[in-house]
Formats: C-alpha cells, structure tokens, sequence
C-alpha cells in the first residue's frame, strides 16, 4: 500500500506566492520603465533640456553688431551681423548644432566673410543667448532660420542668401528654406528627419530596437509640441526644394549621421547643382576641423556655380 503524499508546508505554498508576485512585480516595473518613465523621460530631455557645450570666443576675428529679431510664434533671437565694407556678394546665414552655438559657425564666417559675403551668426531658440523655448531637433527651429533670413535680407536687400547648417542647424535650415526663400544651402551632417534620428540614435545608445519604446517617445513628444511628422520631414522638405541647390557635406567617420544618409538627402534633391562631399575621417560635425581647406574650397566651387558672380569691387 502507497503512503499517502503528504500536504506541502503552509511556508512552502506561502514562498512560491511570494516569487509569483515578486516576478510579477518585476515584469510590471520593467514595462512601465520600457512604455512609460523612458519615452515620456526621453521626450522631456530632447525638448527641455539645456546644455551648454562649452565654447569660448576669445577675440572677435571680425568686427560685428549685435543684433536681436523674433522668431514667428515670438521667441527672441540674439545674434551677431556682419558685412564688409562694399557691395556684398550676398549674405550667409549660419545655423549651429544641437547644444552648441554660434560660436560653432564663427570660423566658417571668418572665411566667407573675406570671400565679400554679408555673415550672420545667431543662436537657435533654447540655445546661446536666445530666448527659453522647447528644442524639437530642426522643427520648430526652422522658424528661426526664416526669421534669421528676413533680419538679413532686411540688412542687404536684393542680395543672394545662403542658408548654412551644420547637424541639427542643418536639417533646420533645410526644414526653413523655403520659408526662408533660400537661394541655396550647405547642410553639413543632416540627418533624414525628426523621427528618423531618434531611433537611430535610441539604438545607438541603449542598443534595443526602435519599437515600441522609441516609437513611444516620438508619439509623447509629437503630441506634447503639437507637431507632425511630416513637419520634421527633412528629406520630404528636400524634395521640395527643386528650385534650391543644396551641397551636403558628410564625415567619413560619422557613425551618427553617416554618409549614407547625406547620399539619401542628395538623392532626394531634384537641382542639377545639387551635389555632395565626403570628409574622410571626420566624425560628427567636424568635417570643417578636419579639413578647413578641402571643405571650404568645396564650398567656394559650390558659390560660383550657383551663385551671381562677384562685383569687381567685392572680389578679394
């Protein structure tokens, strides 16, 4: 005759209850870190957030006024404009990176500024010297190039007008040239678009796939700035811009905005003029540092084709 099995302990059946709500427990706060805390977190640092890359200026390398506009929906703009003495070849409008300012683009200023180009350099909305406003990665910020290019084209009417922009400047620039009535455009390291270079970079960074959670946090942060994705649609905006030659500078080493997506936006631009450049071994936005000379006489060749020619008096 078999014994009879023997009732497990209470502290047995008591202990297998606890692991059930302990496991479930931790599910519960893994997928609310996962669909909550990380998306709304996320889009409260990409739009919140204020960074200060620390740059300094030391000396001027060239003379400036300091200069103040608004922007459309009335967030103030602080800038620096300078022209040279004569008639101007036309005027370059500068747009910095993400976290930086216009100190970024003084160099690149410097170096047109003696090619007889009007320059104005100024600090996007929640950047440098500007007014505190939410940062949407190049959406909201393409009202600010537009209202950089009317201060401008009210300082130099009648001129031609560049818009230049490097990383988050670029794909603002690009967002804002039709707005702007841009004559033609440098985009340095652009990314595709607004949703685009947030899963690429989610990826990057925490090496998870983009959904749901990085799905997640471009729906929080679409719905809390009240924009669409087509308004932060670079390579549509691209594509709209037939009329508008654009040259797209890429760092050969830029594992966040690579050269394949510089190929992309070119593909996407219908001008004949339009074309692109490779710095090799240029990481993000530093394509200017690591050659000065190859990129600037990329960006000459690309004003004399598109642009007016010099006056006589304006040539250096």
């Amino acid at each position: 005759m078999q014994p009879k099995t023997q009732p497990k302990p209470k502290t047995q059946r008591k202990t297998r209850v606890w692991i059930k709500r302990f496991v479930f427990a931790g599910a519960t706060a893994v997928l609310l870190f996962l669909l909550v805390v990380l998306p709304v977190g996320g889009s409260f640092l990409i739009t919140n957030g204020r960074f200060r890359f620390p740059e300094t200026s030391g000396t001027l390398p060239l003379g400036v006024e300091e200069v103040g506009f608004a922007s459309s929906d009335g967030i103030r703009l602080s800038g620096w404009w300078s022209a040279p003495e004569g008639e101007t070849r036309g005027m370059v409008v500068f747009v910095h990176g993400l976290n930086r300012s216009r100190l970024e683009m003084l160099s690149r200023a410097v170096a047109v500024h003696e090619l007889g180009f009007a320059t104005l350099l100024f600090d996007l909305r929640n950047h440098g010297q500007s007014g505190e406003a939410y940062t949407t990665l190049g959406v909201y910020e393409s009202r600010d190039v537009c209202a950089a290019a009317r201060f401008a084209r009210s300082k130099s009417p009648g001129r031609p007008l560049v818009l230049w922009g490097v990383s988050m400047g670029a794909s603002s620039a690009l967002l804002g040239a039709r707005c702007a009535e841009a004559d033609a455009v440098v985009s340095d390291s652009s990314f595709l678009s607004f949703s685009e270079t947030v899963r690429h970079h989610f990826g990057q960074i925490f090496g998870l796939p983009a959904f749901p959670v990085a799905d997640l946090l471009i729906l929080v942060t679409r719905l809390r700035m009240g924009f669409s994705l087509r308004d932060g649609d670079v390579e549509a905006a691209v594509g709209d811009l037939a009329d508008v030659p654009v040259l797209f500078v890429a760092g050969g080493d830029d594992w966040r905005m690579p050269p394949d997506l510089a190929g992309s936006l070119r593909e996407a631009s219908a001008h004949p003029q339009s074309r692109m450049i490779v710095i090799e071994g240029a990481t993000h936005g530093h394509a200017f540092e690591q050659d000065p000379d190859g990129y600037l006489g990329a960006v000459t060749a690309f004003f004399e084709d598109v642009l007016p020619p010099a006056a006589p008096d304006t040539v250096p």
